[in-house]
């Protein structure tokens, strides 16, 4: 981590693990109302101390839980994440401890700076990368901290595809990806030394293909695309797909990402239009929508994320805010506090962890942050952190209207 102190009341952070692709971490540091002379890092490096011409010394928390990337995957267990960085290598951490996480092995394939997307199998052995060059990369993850490439890519025809163009069957034995303009393919993935394609390319859309979602019994692929629709298709003989009742419209602009509850109920989608819409598809080929679409975002809805209690689907936008929505009851949704700004540039990375309230978000120029959003742990946190600051002294001072009771019981602040 790097330090640097500025004439514009400001302090910003660099991850230079990678001299050659220094990344900003997070927003400026800003508060003081005069230039900052003078800095410096705690030795356990924790705290960043900072002193400004305002005659004041202020102390910031340095965050431990930053991972190099901008766009990322969990593996399946949730125990291992997966992250594509401005440099266009890949990286896997260990994120066990997610205010800790560790790196697994050394960041593997080519330095090119191009774009990556990325998703695990099923069974988290494989990593499929879809790259800027329109093809698809296999890697034998079995053991994270020693990658080998399963063969040789998959090379497709299109001139342009979203990065959600990539979905597993929930088998893991076929991948789907965009492959001509406005085609999709099926390959087969059972041995991924020796893919060979299922099929003949699935047609319909009329722009280019976006996003790509198996249902959760892996009886029926979602596609949605630049045309504004979305589309289904009933993948049980997966050499033999064909098209599943009529496409879903409503939104006004491409549909850049999918998601599905984990009951498999509801799907929702996110497009260039700002908006979320949830659709009620518990029968694939009589698909409808729920209630009126969800508004907040004030530009694009690149990336949507359930929690593994589908109660709450989060979604992020290229207005830089993550939103929080509550659809326990999905024909009234409605919006679960403020958007969240989780220091801007948040990219197409956002993903509820397979099996805890963590959310993963990229957070800044080449930076992914692991968010907790359990209230309980953060009350806990909360209450440990601020132990005996609240006092009936204190208290009495700033409340002296009302009868001593602190938020945090005895048993919260141990």
């Amino acid at each position: 981590m790097l330090a640097a102190a500025s004439a514009d009341s400001t302090a910003s952070l660099w991850n230079v693990s990678d001299p050659k692709y220094p990344s900003q971490v997070g927003e400026p540091l800003a508060g003081s109302s005069g230039e900052m002379y003078a800095l410096g890092f705690s030795p356990d490096g924790r705290t960043l101390a900072t002193g400004s011409g305002d005659n004041k010394v202020r102390l910031w928390s340095i965050p431990t839980s930053d991972m190099i990337g901008r766009g990322g995957a969990f593996r399946p267990d949730g125990t291992v994440l997966a992250t594509a960085a401005r440099d266009g290598r890949i990286r896997l951490w260990n994120v066990d401890e997610p205010d800790r996480p560790r790196p697994l092995g050394t960041p593997f394939m080519p330095a090119d700076g191009g774009d990556r997307s990325l998703a695990f199998s099923p069974d988290g052995r494989t990593l499929a990368v879809l790259t800027a060059s329109r093809a698809v990369y296999l890697w034998d993850v079995t053991d994270p901290a020693r990658p080998v490439s399963a063969g040789p890519p998959i090379r497709l025809k299109t001139r342009f595809m979203g990065p959600e163009a990539l979905a597993y069957s929930p088998d893991g034995r076929t991948l789907a990806t965009a492959y001509e303009d406005r085609t999709i393919q099926l390959w087969d993935v059972t041995a991924p030394g020796r893919v060979t394609p299922l099929g003949k390319p699935l047609t319909g859309p009329r722009g280019f293909v976006d996003s790509l979602l198996f249902t959760p019994d892996g009886r029926t692929l979602i596609g949605g695309s630049a045309d504004g629709a979305i589309r289904l298709w009933k993948v049980t003989d997966p050499a033999h797909a064909t098209p599943l009742g009529a496409p879903l419209t409503g939104h006004l602009g491409p549909v850049n990402s999918l998601a599905y509850s984990p009951d498999g109920h509801t799907l929702a989608s996110g497009s260039d239009d700002d908006t979320v819409r949830l659709w009620d598809i518990a029968d694939p080929a009589h698909a409808t929508r729920l209630g009126e679409p969800l508004t907040g975002h004030t530009e694009a809805v690149v990336s949507l994320t359930f929690s593994q209690d589908g109660d709450t689907l989060a979604s992020g936008g290229n207005d830089n805010t993550v939103r929080l929505w509550n659809v326990s009851t999905p024909s009234d949704a409605a919006p679960i506090g403020q958007s969240m700004s989780p220091n801007a540039k948040t990219g197409n990375f956002l993903s509820f962890s397979p099996h805890t309230r963590m959310l993963g978000v990229s957070s800044g120029a080449d930076t992914v942050r692991l968010w907790n959003l359990d209230v309980d742990e953060a009350i806990t946190r909360i209450c440990a952190t601020t132990r005996n600051v609240l006092t009936p002294e204190k208290w009495h001072e700033y409340l002296p209207r009302l009868s001593y009771d602190p938020p945090c019981d005895e048993s919260q602040e141990k």
